[in-house]
């Protein structure tokens, strides 16, 4: 029965949205919730990099820049750290010149999408977007509850019911803010593992909305959580009615001009990180706030699966420029780092590095008097084959 329903939703959708690009006014994705602190919103996002989706209504711009928290199901940039969100870890080879080469023209695959998407998928952009601008980010679940939800399902990874995320149908589902049938496309997914759809949604949407409850009594919020948690009687739109908020649809309004609202956050473009270190000075520009570790800075586009770091350390000043480059980067055959000099006066050498069980990636080490710095690039095969990680390096200073 599943099956015919979703044949006959599929041609509704078909017929109707196919050529869909943009979100519908009346779609119900965007909620004003009214507290005592002024209006908070909940908003139902999709997890994909998918660039459509990016075609944000005014409205949401609005709300998001007109609320002081963001809040997320999980800390979606610490949940990476770490970890690599490229699917495919062996796409790029190196030829008999040492030039760069792959064996397909597809954008290589993430977890969220692909290269041709952007950069994070939406959460992500959510979380990156507020953190540069020192808007507090609070996670509404630990990435330990949202693990331990997933690993108690049996057979869960089978299932894979992320493997909807970019599929058309739910794509106009989601444009169209029919979170009604998204429900229905839900619970069929997991028709055969009903225990499945009450652990990884109606349980945890009790949790959010738990833990939601106190940040509105303090603040307003922009609540950014999947759309698959809104619509039900068990939903987090009606938990929240439950809980006495009173709230309501916004209209998914977009002006034929660019607002000044969402001319405000897409020109929030790069994050300028500067440390002191022992009498040096280290500067880098990052496409968003990085995660710091001891001596490192590190930042992912989990949309994209691209990666850039630095890290310092003191030097040896036994070793010179290019010894240290014979230690950090690992150039591979008929493929050597090349030496330059920084308008500054800071000597560098830069090169593709080819380490055993390591992904194919581009490196830069600076030295100065004190220090060493090493800066790291790595993605998939547009990223690796553009400018992007000379870009990235060129941002580098160390003084």
């Amino acid at each position: 029965m599943a099956r015919y329903w979703l044949f006959f939703v599929w041609l509704w959708v078909g017929s109707s949205l196919l050529h869909a690009q943009t979100y519908q006014h009346e779609g119900k994705l965007l909620w004003e919730i009214q507290t005592k602190k002024g209006k908070s919103y909940v908003w139902g996002c999709l997890h994909s990099n998918d660039k459509r989706l990016f075609d944000f209504p005014d409205s949401v711009y609005i709300a998001f820049l007109n609320t002081k928290q963001l809040a997320l199901e999980v800390n979606v940039l610490e949940l990476f750290v770490g970890r690599d969100p490229l699917i495919n870890n062996n796409l790029l080879q190196l030829d008999k010149r040492g030039k760069m080469y792959t064996g397909t023209n597809e954008p290589s695959k993430t977890y969220y999408g692909t290269e041709d998407g952007m950069p994070q998928f939406m959460d992500a952009w959510f979380q990156s977007i507020a953190e540069m601008r020192n808007i507090p980010v609070i996670a509404l679940e630990s990435l330990e509850e949202q693990t331990k939800a997933i690993e108690e399902i049996p057979m869960i990874e089978s299932m894979n019911p992320s493997k909807y995320k970019n599929d058309d149908m739910l794509m106009n589902l989601y444009l169209n803010g029919r979170i009604d049938l998204i429900d229905k496309l839900m619970r069929s997914n997991f028709m055969k593992q009903p225990q499945a759809y009450s652990k990884i949604i109606e349980n945890r949407n009790r949790k959010l909305v738990e833990s939601l409850k106190p940040l509105l009594s303090k603040e307003t919020v922009f609540c950014a959580i999947g759309a698959s948690h809104l619509y039900g009687n068990q939903g987090v739109l009606q938990l929240l009615r439950n809980n006495g908020y009173s709230i309501r649809p916004v209209t998914l309004s977009k002006g034929p001009k660019v607002s000044k609202a969402e001319s405000t956050i897409k020109n929030i473009r790069q994050y300028i990180f500067q440390d002191t270190v022992d009498g040096s000075i280290v500067k880098a520009v990052f496409p968003g706030k990085p995660r710091l570790l001891p001596s490192k800075a590190s930042y992912q586009e989990l949309g994209q699966g691209n990666d850039y770091s630095i890290q310092w350390f003191t030097r040896d000043s036994s070793l010179s420029l290019i010894e240290y480059a014979e230690m950090y980067i690992a150039s591979p055959p008929d493929c050597p780092y090349v030496l330059g000099t920084l308008e500054d006066g800071t000597q560098y050498a830069q090169g593709l590095h080819d380490a055993y069980q390591e992904r194919l990636k581009w490196k830069r080490v600076l030295i100065n008097e004190n220090h060493v710095l090493i800066g790291t690039c790595h993605g998939g095969n547009k990223f690796m084959n553009s400018d992007r990680p000379v870009r990235f390096f060129n941002g580098i200073v160390i003084e």
